[in-house]
């Protein structure tokens, strides 16, 4: 069809993005370049920006809280007077209490419903209230993957044929510095510090290996601090790792990139992910890749990936002890992975993405 008008909700978009501020940046910044004759708005919070979408702001910076609040009430009247054919909320929520035509809304996971115990209690109740009726009203639904997809029809009674699998592309690398960002040799993991990344249980599996050899890499933990983290930042001291595990906290993009060329592996136990961005960008760093045989996880890498069962210790520690021992055939799984992971690009999501806005734009 023709050029269509895109009107996106950018204010998880952030100084310091990840997971769904990283997809928005990847997602508009493609489209914009790709379909640069479609008109593409966002709203962002002051200061923040993607090239090719236009912008609009709010008068201040919200906090998490108010940002819901304002996403209910406050957006529908900005709404009242913009032209648009799609709208894009790519969160799992959208205004329910004033509803909206042509809505387009990303679900990343259902972590809220699966795995409750891993969020503070006001946080779940939110998220799951919200997304329950969001899905509801949402003319269609992106998702990253095959696990979400059937855990929205599973837990939330949505239609199949409402829901649009797109994976994630990978971001383009920063510029590695010169100079290595940690001395010693290590291991890597990336994400925020919160208990569904289950980095506990990865400081208690780099325990064990770290008593049983003398050859074990540091762990270095680039990610910033999300919520219930103090148990996991206080566990190397109480078990004698101070000196060897490394909280990095958010890192740049060029020490990001710099931190996959120079570690050993990236050790990745997630238990519950709606598609998990740092083993695909690990992989395209040609790295090998110890991660979990739970949920999204299974879908990515095939057969090119060390898994392991993300709530037993000994298995994420026997993963990497596979990685260190493994010589020339870790290099070949590493080359397999980094193949794979080339049939994931922005430019495919975002042409994907434009085939549900037309499908939207048609239908209402």
């Amino acid at each position: 069809m023709s050029w269509l008008r895109i009107w996106v909700d950018a204010l998880m978009l952030d100084q310091e993005a990840t997971g769904i501020g990283q997809y928005i940046y990847q997602l508009f910044q493609t489209y914009a370049n790709q379909f640069d004759e479609d008109r593409v708005v966002g709203l962002f919070q002051p200061g923040m920006s993607i090239p090719g979408v236009e912008s609009e702001y709010l008068n201040r910076n919200l906090s998490s809280a108010r940002r819901l609040f304002y996403e209910q009430w406050g957006l529908v009247d900005r709404l009242q007077s913009a032209s648009f054919d799609v709208l894009h909320f790519p969160d799992y929520q959208i205004p329910i209490l004033r509803p909206q035509r042509r809505v387009v809304m990303t679900v990343h996971d259902l972590a809220a419903f699966v795995m409750p115990q891993v969020f503070p209690g006001s946080k779940t109740r939110t998220k799951r209230l919200l997304m329950r009726q969001s899905v509801k009203r949402a003319s269609r639904i992106i998702v990253p993957s095959i696990a979400t997809k059937d855990d929205l029809t599973a837990i939330l009674g949505v239609p199949a044929t409402k829901i649009r699998v797109i994976p994630h592309g990978v971001k383009r690398a920063g510029k590695p510095w010169a100079q290595r960002a940690h001395r010693a040799p290590y291991f890597l993991s990336v994400g925020t510090i919160e208990p569904r990344k289950n980095f506990t249980r990865l400081i208690l599996a780099y325990h064990l290996l770290f008593q049983d050899r003398h050859d074990v890499p540091d762990l270095v933990i680039a990610g910033r601090a999300g919520w219930m983290y103090q148990e996991t930042l206080e566990l190397p001291e109480k078990l004698g790792l101070a000196h060897h595990v490394k909280f990095l906290q958010y890192v740049s993009e060029d020490m990001l990139a710099t931190l996959y060329r120079d570690a050993e592996a990236l050790v990745y136990p997630s238990l519950y992910e709606g598609f998990g961005l740092p083993v695909i960008e690990a992989m395209q760093a040609g790295l090998p890749v110890v991660t979990s045989a739970k949920g999204a996880l299974k879908e990515l890498g095939g057969h090119s990936l060390w898994r392991s069962d993300p709530y037993n210790v000994e298995d994420i520690a026997h993963a990497m002890a596979s990685v260190l021992d493994g010589g020339a055939a870790v290099r070949q799984k590493a080359q397999e992975a980094y193949d794979w992971a080339q049939q994931l690009t922005w430019e495919k999501a975002s042409e994907a993405t434009r085939a549900v806005y037309e499908e939207v734009a048609i239908g209402g």
